[in-house]
């Protein structure tokens, strides 16, 4: 029997990991998960792909992002809600725009990054979907697509190349599948929440960086190896809610596949 045996969020996109007991499953994704993010000077939002020392920015999260704290930094509060005017946010070239959350952040992320940019929160009002992908679901700053799910077989396969299921930043990990067994899942049930399967996850130079937020060359090298098709390497299943939002999942609730393809799940990335 399959089990969900970790549930994660990363409140500010591409910084640090929160793992969660419980959640409430959300139609852009479970609450509080890329709700935040950092934005250059012009809007565009940074990742670890350019700043891998975004791992080491540590959510205080207590259902609500309260403060961020960082290696050699005084802790950062946070107001409940934000205080700065509504300000550029972009990804992946897409204007989604942001709200500046306080104007303390600015200087204090500069400090440990070096780089000048700003913490900024996803309007209420903000409307983004998937583009060019036969499925719709709306997204906070979320890369692509709301969920993300990883299994410990498939994590196992890979060896001493991999240091963690958070190299792969996911939201869910699944305890009892057989290895890969996820790429032909289209329909699940995690607990009393459904959720469609619907596109496998390209990855990126993200998964190579330490928990020390320096960039390496594993575990990306041996999945090439293994999980290359064509130009993508290929590593883990995204979803979308299906049903209404606002049931929870919680860690050992059962894991249950009710539909699955002997072909995988294509990628659109």
């Amino acid at each position: 029997m399959a089990t969900l045996a970790a549930l994660y969020i990363y409140p500010v996109k591409s910084c640090a990991v929160v793992p969660l007991t419980m959640a409430r499953a959300e139609s852009r994704g479970l609450a509080g998960d890329r709700r935040w993010a950092l934005a250059g000077p012009s809007g565009r939002l940074l990742t670890q792909r350019e700043q891998p020392r975004m791992r080491l920015i540590e959510p205080v999260w207590d259902g609500t992002l309260r403060a961020l704290r960082a290696p050699g930094r005084p802790e950062l509060p946070l107001p409940a809600e934000p205080l700065g005017p509504r300000v550029p946010a972009t990804l992946w070239g897409e204007a989604i725009g942001g709200l500046s959350v306080t104007p303390d952040a600015a200087a204090w992320l500069h400090a440990f990054l070096g780089v000048p940019c700003d913490l900024v929160a996803l309007p209420q009002d903000a409307s983004r979907w998937q583009e060019g992908k036969p499925f719709r679901a709306p997204l906070g700053y979320a890369d692509g697509n709301p969920f993300h799910l990883i299994s410990t077989a498939s994590l196992a396969t890979l060896g001493s190349a991999s240091r963690s299921p958070l190299d792969f930043r996911p939201n869910f990990v699944i305890d009892g599948a057989p290895a890969f067994a996820e790429d032909g899942w289209r329909r699940l049930q995690i607990g009393p929440v459904g959720f469609q399967a619907v596109e496998s996850c390209a990855r990126c130079s993200v998964v190579n960086v330490d928990p020390d937020g320096h960039m390496t060359a594993e575990p990306l090298r041996t999945l090439a190896r293994q999980r290359r098709q064509g130009r993508v390497i290929l590593f883990g299943q995204h979803l979308i809610l299906e049903g209404e939002p606002g049931a929870t999942v919680q860690i050992g609730d059962t894991v249950t596949v009710l539909e699955s393809s002997p072909e995988p799940n294509p990628c659109y990335g």
